[in-house]
């Protein structure tokens, strides 16, 4: 009597593909975890290392949406702080108080009065000031009627720092015809006639975030 041979059954292609596919799922769930800083980080390694580095990274499942969006809105706030040091110089608080000539707690005061511009990095709570509004060792007195115009609370640290994203952007600021005249909008403070398109600009866009 011959006994039949049971050979390894040979996975089909279709079989495969779907593996593939499988594959590819997980590890574009692994890369939309990783943080941007990894992703650079990642990218300058070998292959061997970069797999074994994403592969590291802690599925984030047990956290709740709720989590998840307060952790996406940190990341956001931190690269808003990144964006505005990037496009102006911030000072602290001791660098301020010394081009002005006077205490860090005058300084405070002017900042609550609506005298002067600062943006606050909501991971640390420390404030920058612009140094843009800053001229001839005095607070530039536009600053505190743009601040008074646009009816910004001082002490409303998301409305401070919203008008300083909104001054530290670029405008287009040229006629029709004209070639394109592209700066920051905090260079334009002394010319009345942009000042009312960034204060109109101004308002249309936090209506809108709102």
């Amino acid at each position: 009597m011959s006994i039949a041979t049971a050979g390894k059954s040979q996975p089909s292609t279709r079989d495969v593909e779907a593996v593939k596919a499988e594959l590819r799922k997980r590890f574009e769930d692994q890369l939309s975890r990783a943080t941007e800083a990894l992703l650079l980080k990642v990218a300058s390694l070998s292959d061997d290392k970069a797999f074994a580095a994403l592969a590291k990274i802690k599925a984030d499942k047990e956290r709740s949406i709720h989590t998840r969006n307060q952790e996406a809105i940190a990341r956001m706030k931190l690269r808003a702080y990144e964006r505005v040091t990037s496009r102006c110089e911030l000072l602290d608080a001791r660098e301020a108080s010394e081009i002005l000539g006077i205490s860090k707690q005058a300084l405070s005061q002017k900042t609550k009065a609506g005298q002067l511009l600062a943006y606050t990095n909501t991971s640390n709570r420390r404030k920058g000031y612009p140094a843009f509004q800053f001229a001839d060792n005095k607070p530039r007195s536009i600053i505190a009627k743009l601040i008074k115009d646009l009816g910004v609370d001082p002490v409303d640290t998301e409305a401070m720092n919203f008008l300083v994203q909104h001054l530290v952007s670029n405008m287009d600021f040229s006629s029709p015809g004209e070639p394109e005249n592209v700066v920051p909008r905090y260079e334009l403070l002394d010319n009345s006639a942009a000042v009312e398109i960034i204060k109109r600009d101004f308002i249309n866009a936090f209506e809108l975030g709102q």
